[in-house]
C-alpha cells in the first residue's frame, strides 16, 4: 500500500490545496500533519492571540478531515524531526507539502528534503504561492 504524508504549514484548508489533491491523486492512505514548529515558536510568534487563532484553524482543518473520514495528526517540536517520525510511523512512501518564499521556509524545505531522503523518502513541494510576479523574480538592485 502507498501512504503519502501530507504536510500543513501555512495553508490550513481542504478546499483548492495542491498537496493533498496530488497525494490523494497519487497514493492509496493520506496522513494529514501538522507540526508546531519549536523554531516558529521560539522566534516569537507564539502569542496568546496567535495560538488561539491557530488552534481554531486546526479544529476546523480536522472537523473537515474527519468528515471525510481522516483525522489530523499534530505534532510539536522540530519540524523536520516531527515530520521524518510521522513518515516512518506510517510506512509513507513520500511527503507532500506547500511551496512557500520566505528564507526560513527554503531553510526548512532543504533540512527537511535532505532528512526525508536519508530515510528514503520522497519530498515533493507543490506551487501554491498566487502572486502577480512570481516569487524571486524581481530582486534589490545590487
Amino acid at each position: 500500500m502507498s501512504i503519502s504524508v501530507v504536510l500543513f504549514t501555512c495553508d490550513l484548508r481542504l478546499h483548492d490545496h495542491p498537496p493533498l489533491r496530488a497525494a490523494l491523486n497519487g497514493t492509496e492512505q493520506v496522513v494529514p500533519l501538522f507540526v508546531r514548529d519549536q523554531a516558529v515558536d521560539a522566534a516569537g510568534f507564539a502569542a496568546p492571540n496567535r495560538l488561539a487563532f491557530l488552534a481554531d484553524c486546526l479544529r476546523d482543518l480536522d472537523a473537515g478531515l474527519r468528515e471525510r473520514g481522516g483525522r489530523l495528526v499534530v505534532r510539536h517540536g522540530s519540524l523536520v524531526e516531527e515530520v521524518c517520525k510521522v513518515a516512518v510511523e506510517a510506512d509513507a512512501d513520500e511527503v507532500h507539502m506547500a511551496s512557500d518564499v520566505s528564507a526560513h521556509a527554503h531553510r526548512r524545505e532543504e533540512r527537511l528534503r535532505r532528512a526525508l531522503e536519508a530515510e528514503g523518502l520522497r519530498l515533493h513541494v507543490h506551487d501554491t504561492v498566487t502572486t502577480a510576479v512570481a516569487p524571486g523574480a524581481v530582486v534589490p538592485a545590487a
